[in-house]
């Protein structure tokens, strides 16, 4: 890590929380993370980072410290797949100059907001002393006869952002990872937004366990060494949980996953994320599960970082009070522009119910519109209304710090790589 580069920062009075922050974060990251072990284990992982950095809420941009705390989490990992990076790359930029020049990165192109992509990109971030790219990167393009349904029940589209497939080695370790950002769409799993995401699962998951099962196969008869690739998918894939649909679309390909205790959003409630491999008889790799909080197997193991039991805290609001009387200052006239527009919007949508000629199945989408307008109506005109004295509130349960790290906690593994004893044994 760079750290000189914080007293570079342009506001100085940035300085002496970040330092204070920084320590804090170095610590969790000490007790939950096992220490990196080079050519004996692999800490790899996943981690959406809301956002990152378009400021298209007006949350943000984030501020200078913000990419200091990024940059320690990811320089945890040996390689780290990532998602939600937007069209700007200036932001990941501060991020690698504070990892140094030791790390690299790969990412896709950014997928079209119109086909629910949101302009953002997938990729990976890597630490050349201990991973080496293999040279083959590619984003998952489905045939004809694979494609997915529309939002209409259509079958004619791909993802909507393009899964994206990476070749590495750490040691004797080699590996495939495909990460993926899984469309969303609504929560309903009667409507045609859930049977898409469900879908898209679907669709990655066959394609990637296909690679695998080849990959099985290429064993040398004539010796009993074998070293195939591993291949993984991971990131965000919008899973509700273990018992949903969206998760059995990865287990019927043959896919496990980290199964953790709690869910990787803010509030531990949700699934989305998930570190899962594919295994055959031929194709196995070993957890070095050193993780210092418990002696469990992998499937037993917390692993997710939830740095905010370190940064953000509700004893370190003083420190970010002035940052958000700025926000909500600078953002008054943006929030009164919205409250404007929220209130033509409801006047439409009851109109619209009004009328006695709409079906059932349109009533209910509007009902639901109309809620979701009037709340964000609500939350709207209480930022305006802020007092000072409701600000830690807002501190702790507005979305607005999940804009300035994420929304999701990053997730960790921790892999055996060691294989020369494996070698010696068969080769000779």
């Amino acid at each position: 890590m760079e750290y000189y580069r914080i007293k570079y920062f342009k506001k100085k009075e940035y300085i002496p929380r970040c330092v204070l922050l920084l320590k804090e974060l170095r610590r969790g990251l000490d007790s939950k993370i096992p220490e990196r072990r080079l050519n004996e284990t692999l800490i790899f992982g996943s981690w959406n980072i809301r956002e990152f950095d378009c400021n298209s809420k007006k949350f943000g941009p984030r501020k200078e410290d913000d990419f200091v705390y990024i940059a320690e989490i990811i320089s945890r990992f040996d390689v780290l797949a990532i998602q939600e990076i937007n069209d700007d790359l200036a932001p990941l930029q501060k991020v690698m100059g504070m990892l140094g020049d030791e790390y690299e990165y790969i990412l896709t192109d950014v997928a079209a907001w119109k086909s629910g992509g949101n302009n953002e990109r997938l990729g990976f971030i890597y630490d050349k002393r201990t991973v080496k790219f293999n040279g083959v990167a590619g984003e998952l393009v489905l045939p004809q006869n694979m494609l997915i349904r529309n939002n209409d029940g259509v079958i004619e589209r791909q993802f909507a952002r393009t899964p994206f497939k990476c070749s590495f080695q750490a040691g004797w370790f080699k590996f495939k990872v495909t990460t993926v950002h899984i469309y969303y769409g609504k929560d309903s799993e009667k409507s045609n937004h859930f049977k898409r995401r469900v879908e898209e699962i679907d669709k990655v998951a066959k394609l990637i366990s296909e690679n695998a099962e080849k990959e099985g196969t290429k064993k040398d008869p004539s010796t009993k060494w074998f070293n195939p690739y591993n291949y993984f998918i991971v990131g965000d894939f919008n899973i509700v949980n273990e018992n949903n649909v969206t998760y059995d679309a990865l287990a019927k390909y043959g896919f496990e996953t980290i199964k953790n205790r709690k869910g990787s959003n803010k509030d531990r409630t949700k699934f989305y994320d998930q570190i899962s491999y594919y295994k055959t008889s031929n194709l196995d790799f070993d957890w070095k599960d050193s993780n210092r909080s418990t002696g469990k197997d992998h499937n037993n193991t917390d692993r997710i970082f939830n740095f905010f039991n370190y940064i953000y805290t509700e004893d370190q609001f003083p420190l970010f009070k002035t940052d958000i009387v700025n926000y909500i200052t600078r953002n008054k006239a943006a929030f009164k522009d919205d409250i404007e527009k929220l209130k033509i919007k409801i006047e439409g949508i009851e109109a619209e119910l009004a009328l006695d000629t709409i079906s059932k199945t349109r009533r209910k989408t509007i009902e639901r519109q109309l809620e979701k307008a009037k709340e964000t109506q609500s939350y709207t005109k209480n930022l305006v209304a802020l007092k000072t004295e409701e600000l830690t509130d807002f501190y702790l349960n507005s979305p607005w710090n999940t804009f300035q790290v994420s929304d999701h906690l990053p997730l960790w593994a921790e892999i055996n790589i060691d294989k020369s004893d494996e070698y010696l044994d068969n080769s000779f």
